[in-house]
């Protein structure tokens, strides 16, 4: 029994556009995937820290206010991008967390001093970030954007 080449070179081309769909298919679901995973683990070690807070003030009550939380929004181009923002800003002001609300009351342009113009590098494209909103309470909340760079 022969084979028809034309038959064979259909099968074959066939299974190379299953393999290419098939692939296309799970890149954009690992994509979904570790971006989940990224806002996840923030998420995760914003709620660790949080618990750090309440166990110190158990321990230890204090009269005096303080900066208990930091909350960030950014506006960014892509969502991993908005991502590796967020936790960018919240590593940079994580030393503020606990310190009294007074010193940033006094000072309230230090979070912008220290946010304003830095430059994050994700997925080999620069972004420079500027700080739109601050807002100085317990929960300290900034808002930034990211807009490539150079």
């Amino acid at each position: 029994m022969a084979v028809n080449k034309s038959f064979v070179a259909a099968v074959v081309v066939g299974m190379l556009f299953g393999a290419s769909a098939t692939l296309a298919y799970q890149g954009k679901a690992y994509d979904r995937l570790y971006m989940e995973n990224q806002r996840l683990v923030a998420q995760n070690s914003e709620l660790e820290l949080r618990n750090q807070q309440l166990t110190n003030r158990l321990e230890r009550p204090n009269k005096e206010p303080v900066v208990e939380s930091i909350r960030v929004d950014a506006n960014a181009p892509d969502g991993l991008s908005e991502v590796e923002t967020i936790q960018f800003v919240r590593n940079e002001l994580a030393f503020l967390v606990g310190k009294p609300l007074s010193t940033l009351q006094l000072h309230p342009e230090l979070p912008s001093r220290i946010i304003d113009g830095r430059t994050i590098t994700v997925d080999q494209q620069q972004f420079t970030l500027h700080v739109t909103t601050v807002v100085v309470v317990s929960t300290l909340y900034i808002a930034v954007t990211a807009s490539p760079g150079k």
